[in-house]
């Protein structure tokens, strides 16, 4: 591996080296879930010691930029996926307050994938799945129906979690080491079934938003697909391009 030139300052040489890193990863060169170069690797790259960069792996683990598996390397971790509310405003009539959202969780258990589940887990079609059906709420008024689908192996590790907290994925990184590094979505129009009507608070054929995203752990091992149901009367796309 080439000898990298980089900036020096008058910091610490860990620090010089953990800035490298943090421009390469914020530069997108190296991928949410992907595996940074191994210790061995970097000390040549940075002409530095083992020691050296572990002090400079340590602080961007400690910035959550990093996250050291036991026996496998050092990954890249992704942005904050738990929250649909990024792409979305709440507005209501009277007022344009920021969501505060609570979660109440309605159904847990196992059943059969079906193709849709199956083909974003990646499994065969009938195997066991995990579902939980949770529903947001802002202020008691239904916003959001979500149905998460988790593979059997994600599952074994999660399924003791309490689902009515909000950011979900925040409590299963921090209670069960489980790491959500990664995300997929996809956003369609629809119209609300009797039963989505019925727990968004809206007449059936209401507009609805329907959102689906694929969740991935790391090597790209997707583990929690969802299907939300969103009220179209309280949301407006908003993404900033630049």
């Amino acid at each position: 591996m080439a000898r990298l030139a980089f900036p020096r300052t008058g910091a610490p040489l860990y620090r010089d080296i953990g800035t490298a890193l943090e421009q390469r990863i914020r530069a997108g060169e190296w991928k949410p879930g992907t595996q940074i170069p191994t210790e061995p690797e970097l000390e040549d790259l940075f002409g530095a010691s083992r020691g050296t960069v572990r002090l400079a792996i340590s602080e961007l683990v400690r910035q959550g930029l990093l996250h050291r598996q036991p026996g496998r390397g050092t990954f890249v971790l992704g942005s904050d996926f738990d929250d649909l509310t990024r792409f979305f405003r709440y507005e209501r009539s009277d007022s344009r307050s920021p969501i505060v959202p609570h979660v109440r969780e309605l159904a847990r258990g196992i059943g059969a994938a079906d193709d849709g589940v199956a083909a974003a887990l990646r499994v065969a079609p009938g195997e066991r799945v995990a579902y939980v059906r949770r529903l947001r709420s802002h202020q008691d008024e239904p916003f959001l129906l979500i149905d998460s689908y988790f593979t059997m192996s994600a599952w074994s590790q999660i399924f003791d979690a309490d689902f009515n907290v909000y950011p979900l994925y925040d409590l299963l990184r921090d209670q069960f080491g489980f790491y959500i590094v990664a995300a997929e979505e996809f956003l369609t129009a629809g119209l609300a079934s009797p039963e989505e009507a019925g727990l968004l608070a809206v007449a059936p054929g209401d507009a609805i938003v329907r959102i689906e995203r694929i969740a991935s752990t790391f090597g790209d091992e997707p583990v929690e697909y969802r299907r939300c149901a969103g009220r179209g009367d309280h949301f407006r796309y908003h993404v900033r391009l630049r």
